[in-house]
C-alpha cells in the first residue's frame, strides 16, 4: 500500500478543469497502450508455449488471433488527433466531432451563434 506521506507527482487541487481532463484523456491513452502491449505479450508467449508442445495457437483457440478484415475501410485519419475548430470563452475546446459540449450548447441556447467561437 502507498505511504499516506508520500506527495503524488501532480498537484491535483492546483490545476484546472481543463488540465484534470488533459491528464486524464493521456492517462487513458497511456493505458490502453499498455494494455495492448500486454495483449500482444501474452499471445506471443502462448504462442511459443504452443509451438514447444508442436501445436498452433490459431488451432487452440480460434479468437487469439485478430479477425479477417472486413469489408469496412479504416479512416485515414483514424487515431489521429483533430484539430481544434471552436473556442469556449472559457478556453473550452471541440473539434466539431461527437456530440456538442455543454459550453455550447448553453451558448446556443442563449441565442448565440456556433461560428461566433470558430478558430
Amino acid at each position: 500500500m502507498a505511504d499516506a506521506s508520500r506527495k503524488p507527482p501532480f498537484d491535483l487541487d492546483s490545476m484546472t478543469a481543463q488540465q484534470l481532463n488533459a491528464l486524464i484523456e493521456a492517462a487513458e491513452a497511456k493505458r490502453a497502450e499498455k494494455q495492448e502491449e500486454a495483449k500482444a505479450a501474452l499471445l506471443e508467449e502462448f504462442r511459443g508455449k504452443a509451438a514447444e508442445l508442436g501445436l498452433e495457437l490459431d488451432k487452440l483457440l480460434p479468437g487469439a488471433t485478430p479477425a479477417q478484415p472486413s469489408g469496412r475501410r479504416t479512416r485515414r485519419d483514424a487515431g489521429g488527433s483533430i484539430a481544434v475548430r471552436f473556442r469556449g470563452p472559457n478556453g473550452e475546446t471541440w473539434s466539431g466531432r461527437g456530440r456538442m459540449p455543454k459550453w455550447l450548447s448553453v451558448m446556443e441556447a442563449q441565442g448565440r451563434k456556433r461560428e461566433e467561437f470558430r478558430i
